[in-house]
């Protein structure tokens, strides 16, 4: 900036600068997305597609910043984003962190708008504010989004018993919030499993367990059970030898080379594994016990059912297909470990 006279108003900018060796937390949260959720017709109590939309901004929030921001986490119209504790952006200021982040998030909600919502224009700017606290221990973390997904829990069980009573029990939101004054959380699911035939843990987890987002290995699919491996084997082995017969009665292959090798079996082509590649993963998983945080034991003896979360995708109350219940997005073991390395 050149010099003048007037560059003494420079000496009102305080500064502002985190504290340092700390990890940086900035939540992000919709403002007036009641008005803005209702003029955009909303699926309540949940609209998968706009839960979509506030993942894809965070993705690009996280993308946009990878090396400095290690994990997320997202519900409603809410969204967490995890600074490691070296980070050195804006040299650590916290007015330029956060709202460079809530302007990221911001222009990439307005950006992917029409990817998730083709047939509805954007009738109206959303808006987003921020804030920025400092954590001095990575158990005061990890409280942290077990607190943030803990408030999904509460918030999506009232939301969904709520509009239940009201979408089909028949009862206004006044009389509603009437009826679900003072209730505990075992009254809330047996309204909705009596009344509404609702089993609420079967809901996606999407819903349930919100949204968590961190940079980890590439998905696999769980390796095939010994007697399925087996079977494959036999299978190419017969096909093999069906295949070395057709050529002696000249029925099919017409060339000397087939015929090497008659009756022996064909050995499976094995191929090294390779390590899996480093990506953004979109999980929706349970971050409040520890299988999230720890080095996951042998998977060897363990079922799928096991290495994953349970998608609610069968028994569930939501119809149709999405990418909320892909498996690669319930695997749970270990997902967390790389979130504290610097």
């Amino acid at each position: 900036m050149a010099g003048s006279r007037f560059a003494y108003v420079r000496n009102f900018e305080l500064p502002d600068p985190v504290l340092p060796d700390t990890h940086m937390v900035i939540r992000i949260d919709g403002k007036g997305f009641h008005k803005f959720s209702k003029a955009h017709e909303f699926i309540k109590p949940n609209d998968p597609d706009a839960l979509e939309l506030m993942n894809q901004a965070a993705r690009h929030v996280m993308k946009e910043l990878q090396g400095d921001v290690t994990m997320a986490f997202g519900e409603s119209d809410e969204y967490s984003f995890l600074l490691k504790k070296s980070c050195r952006l804006y040299s650590r200021r916290n007015h330029k962190i956060t709202t460079h982040v809530v302007s990221l998030f911001t222009s990439a909600y307005v950006f992917y708008w029409p990817q998730y919502f083709p047939e509805k224009p954007l009738l109206k700017p959303p808006t987003f504010d921020g804030r920025l606290v400092p954590y001095p221990t990575e158990k005061h973390v990890t409280d942290y989004f077990a607190w943030r997904q803990a408030d999904t829990h509460i918030n999506n069980m009232y939301n969904t018993v709520f509009w239940a009573l009201v979408q089909q029990g028949g009862q206004t939101e006044s009389e509603a919030t009437e009826t679900l004054k003072g209730t505990l959380s075992s009254e809330k699911q047996e309204i909705m499993f009596s009344r509404f035939a609702i089993n609420y843990d079967r809901l996606p987890a999407i819903f349930r367990r919100g949204t968590t987002l961190v940079w980890g290995p590439e998905y696999q699919a769980p390796a095939r059970s010994e007697d399925d491996t087996a079977a494959t084997l036999a299978s190419s082995s017969n096909a093999a030898h069906e295949t070395v017969e057709k050529d002696k009665d000249g029925q099919d292959g017409k060339h000397d080379s087939t015929k090497k090798g008659e009756g022996e079996a064909v050995k499976p082509f094995r191929t090294k594994p390779r390590k899996p590649k480093m990506v953004l993963r979109t999980l929706h998983v349970d971050i409040i016990g520890n299988r999230f945080w720890k080095e996951p034991k042998s998977s060897q003896g363990r079922s799928r059912e096991q290495l994953v979360e349970t998608s609610g995708k069968s028994g569930g109350n939501v119809q149709g297909d999405g990418p909320w219940f892909d498996e690669d997005r319930l695997q749970c073991d270990g997902m967390g470990l790389r979130v504290f390395l610097d």
